[in-house]
């Protein structure tokens, strides 16, 4: 093959990845932090402020996937002038057997960034689907206030 036509399939390949990334969403790469993009169908518990600082703020969403998948995802936000190490557990009610979790490990925020901690997508037979999540900083763990999404 020539180095021309060569280029051209590799230039190929690499946008149809990118594409394909793209279409993945964020359940592609749960459970990690990541940055918040708003999907189209999400609900959303209300913020709080973390009890170890009043400059993190965070909040539990459920994303509403297609048929009966529902994602858990936890929002924050480093509001200080200093960067901030965070950790947080995603919680949500798949079946009816109980909560199951998915962790975001460690990750050093910057100063005035908003990440979000995004958990597995899993069908649920239940309703209401409700999720919550517990954010590590300075050592101590704070949980958000739960958020229920009925189907």
């Amino acid at each position: 093959m020539s180095r021309s036509k060569w280029c051209n399939a590799a230039g190929a390949a690499t946008a149809a990845g990118a594409v394909l990334m793209l279409a993945a969403g964020p359940a592609a790469a749960a459970p990690n932090w990541q940055p918040w993009v708003a999907p189209a169908n999400y609900t959303c518990g209300p913020t709080t402020t973390h009890r170890a600082s009043v400059n993190v703020s965070m909040q539990t969403c459920v994303i509403k996937g297609a048929g009966n998948n529902y994602q858990a995802v936890a929002i924050v936000s480093n509001n200080a002038s200093v960067s901030v190490k965070l950790e947080a557990a995603v919680y949500v009610n798949p079946d009816s057997s109980g909560h199951t979790f998915d962790e975001c490990y460690q990750k050093t925020v910057a100063a005035h960034t908003r990440v979000a901690c995004f958990g597995y997508s899993r069908p649920s037979a239940v309703t209401p689907v409700d999720a919550y999540s517990a954010v590590r900083f300075n050592g101590l763990y704070n949980d958000t206030t739960a958020v229920a999404v009925y189907r």
